[in-house]
């Protein structure tokens, strides 16, 4: 396979296990140390955003601002940070608060097969075999890895749908609208400008000034996990990943979070396996070679393709 198939992988796979972290650490933030969620995502946003575009600027110097001159592009990266980057987090947060981490994550991961269904309906594009059984695999995966512990489907209505058809929708929209933004300013500034002015439009939302933390050694642990490795480094690699791999087979690979959450849930916070847990966790990782194989098989596809129409010749 290609070394940038190789590498837009491996980027795709950290940001989901580094988005594993940062769910087991809001986890533990709320249950522990009682933070409160809306002064929690506006410093991730604001935080976040300010060290990547720091990071971008060493990277890129003044460039990184030629974004702003093209009025379409700043329309773009408002799409991008609004509906994307902010509107995944606080859907997401609201659908767990309704009915529990566990429905929440099964009706997020409904975006992969939203979008070869926008994929199919805009450009007819059909997805291969292997990657709808992918998909298949990485559902039954999840709900696998979130029923090992019960799926309480009492607390399941049309609100908490809403808000998890929502985080899938918003999926969609970070991983497939801005591909040219990052191919014209680079990855980094991109990620960094959305996180930033999305972290000040939800200070003017919630107004929410105090954290109600208990602050200590293990709650600013707690942050960086959340906020440098489950916001600036998964973000910026998952994207990066997506450029490299392409927007179906990157949502593919995210749902290896559900995976990185259960793992760090079981070593950081004592949870338990199941049988039917480490089941799901099989059929998730199953996808990531199933990928692989598949796109190695285009790969000499097409090689054979050129090579005959070069002896036609």
């Amino acid at each position: 396979m290609e070394e940038k198939q190789w590498k837009g992988m491996g980027l795709a796979i950290m940001g989901a296990l580094f988005w594993g972290l940062s769910g087991t650490s809001v986890q533990f933030l709320e249950n522990a140390k009682h933070i409160n969620v809306e002064w929690l995502l506006e410093a991730r946003l604001l935080m976040a955003g300010i060290l990547t575009i720091v990071l971008a600027y060493i990277q890129e110097g003044k460039r990184i601002f030629s974004i702003f001159k093209e009025p379409k592009d700043i329309g773009n990266l408002l799409i991008f940070g609004i509906l994307g980057i902010a509107m995944v987090q606080y859907a997401y947060f609201r659908a767990i608060a309704i009915s529990g981490v566990g429905v929440a994550t099964v009706l997020q991961y409904v975006a992969p097969t939203m979008i070869i269904i926008y994929l199919f309906l805009r450009y007819f594009k059909k997805p291969s075999i292997p990657e709808l059984f992918c998909i298949l695999l990485a559902m039954v995966g999840t709900i696998c890895i979130v029923m090992q512990e019960g799926l309480d489907m009492s607390s399941f209505n049309e609100e908490a749908l809403f808000w998890g058809l929502v985080s899938a929708a918003s999926i969609c929209i970070y991983t497939l609208q801005p591909i040219e933004l990052l191919k014209t300013y680079g990855t980094t500034s991109v990620v960094g400008f959305a996180m930033f002015i999305c972290g000040i439009l939800s200070v003017a939302m919630f107004q929410q000034v105090e954290s109600e933390a208990i602050w200590d050694g293990m709650t600013w642990l707690g942050l960086f996990a959340i906020i440098i490795l489950g916001t600036v480094v998964s973000f910026n690699a998952y994207m990066e990943g997506v450029k490299l791999i392409g927007a179906v087979q990157g949502s593919i690979l995210s749902s290896l979070e559900p995976i990185s959450a259960a793992l760090f849930g079981w070593a950081l916070l004592g949870n338990e396996f199941t049988l039917i847990g480490i089941f799901g966790m099989i059929c998730i990782i199953a996808t990531v070679f199933i990928i692989a194989w598949d796109r190695q098989r285009q790969i000499k596809r097409e090689v054979l393709k050129k090579l005959n129409k070069e002896e036609i010749v």
